[in-house]
């Protein structure tokens, strides 16, 4: 099976970059969002290699792998693996809805 490409939606792009912004702001430096970053930019690596690494949500489309605090939902496309949104589950849950289909 030929690996897909991973692609974030423009929100998970925005919403992550604001979460990431958000630690440095409150820790005084980029020591703990680096870490962040780099841990869910290497989960997300595997999902190239297996797409199905994530848990089924209500949605049949749509996966989500857990890393800590944080959730990843994901969406199996032909070609591609479409990054939804990357949610910190200490904010309020009724917010995440307009990010999901």
């Amino acid at each position: 099976m030929a690996k897909k490409r991973i692609v974030w939606s423009k929100e998970a792009r925005l919403d992550f970059k604001a979460t990431l912004e958000f630690y440095n702001e409150r820790n005084g430096s980029n020591t703990y969002s680096r870490k962040l970053a780099d841990q869910i930019f290497n989960i997300i690596e595997k999902l190239q290699s297996n797409n199905f690494l994530g848990i089924k949500t209500s949605d049949s489309e749509v996966r989500v792998l857990i890393k800590g605090t944080f959730s990843i939902f994901y969406e199996l496309k032909e070609e591609e693996i479409l990054i939804l949104i990357i949610w910190d589950s200490r904010r309020n849950p009724d917010e995440l809805k307009k990010y999901l289909p």
